[in-house]
């Protein structure tokens, strides 16, 4: 820096500098040594006129200042980013990278092809895809846009409501031949197959006429990959609890039945929302890539309603 104009380079290597568990591992993806590194933080640091790390003997803590100037840096730099993608798209051109969290069960189970169909419709966009059902920090995650099913979003976040989600009790013909179910109570000595993120035994909401009963339970199989569930489910080993869109194929195939179908029961939320952070400049390649999604879950929802 001269003449106290900020060199955006050295705003850039902070941003990593902050992002990174320590500076070895910041110097790694900034393609230079671990005592550059140093050396530049402490050109800043002087710059600043404050000191922006605090460094213990594991890590690193961003002071008060330095906590301020990362959130200032993150706003200038996607500004930044925001501004060239808008550029490139003035002559028609999506292009830039999109990081995207997906939950596991859509994610693979659907969206999974979806993104195929993005990528090559829009070869210039690089994605970034995670599938993982815990949202994090997205700032910290690096992510631009996150997809989370609940009944609640997060009030950190911009939530963008994609779709409602609907789920099913489910089982083979054979099985429920062989283990009829005639009554909820009936779920009680069933065995039963969930995700795991309801617990190892939880209390099953089934909902008629909008009256609620709850049904305690303690499933004989669970995971969090709903792909996984699914199997588990079609090989005839219990009655499952998914959400329509996992299995609404199987049941118009007749290869799965619901069980108890008069009663809407409850899973892990209830609707799918796209999340983007406040503050932040989207930019077209993610803006396109949103509209993507929510065109083609507009094109298939009602697949996965009754």
């Amino acid at each position: 820096m001269i003449d106290n104009k900020f060199d955006l380079n050295l705003l850039r290597l902070f941003v990593t500098i902050v992002e990174a568990p320590n500076l070895s591992v910041a110097a790694e993806r900034s393609l230079t040594t671990r005592s550059n590194i140093s050396h530049r933080l402490k050109v800043l640091e002087t710059a600043m006129k404050a000191q922006l790390l605090r460094r213990t003997t594991r890590r690193m803590e961003l002071t008060e200042a330095g906590r301020t100037l990362y959130q200032h840096c993150m706003r200038m730099l996607e500004q930044l980013d925001s501004a060239r993608a808008s550029i490139d798209n003035l002559g028609n051109r999506i292009a830039g990278d999109v990081r995207l969290r997906l939950p596991t069960g859509l994610g693979n189970i659907y969206l999974a092809p979806v993104l195929l169909d993005f990528a090559r419709a829009y070869p210039e966009v690089s994605l970034r895809v995670m599938l993982n059902d815990h949202i994090s920090d997205l700032i910290s995650a690096e992510v631009d846009v996150a997809l989370k099913i609940t009944s609640t979003p997060p009030d950190d976040y911009v939530a963008h409501r994609l779709c409602d989600i609907q789920w099913c009790l489910c089982t083979t013909p054979s099985y429920l031949k062989d283990r009829p179910v005639e009554d909820w109570k009936d779920l009680q000595s069933s065995a039963l197959i969930s995700p795991a993120a309801l617990g190892r035994s939880f209390d099953l909401k089934l909902i008629r006429n909008k009256i609620v009963t709850a049904v305690r339970v303690t499933p004989r199989l669970q995971s969090g990959d709903f792909t996984f569930l699914v199997s588990t489910v079609v090989d005839g080993l219990g009655i499952a609890l998914l959400p329509r869109y996992a299995v609404w194929r199987l049941l118009r195939d007749g290869r799965l039945i619901e069980v108890l179908p008069e009663y809407d029961p409850q899973g892990v939320g209830n609707v799918a929302y796209l999340l983007t952070i406040p503050n932040r400049f989207t930019t077209p390649a993610t803006r396109t890539l949103m509209q993507f999604i929510m065109q083609h879950v507009k094109s298939n929802q009602s697949n996965w309603t009754r």
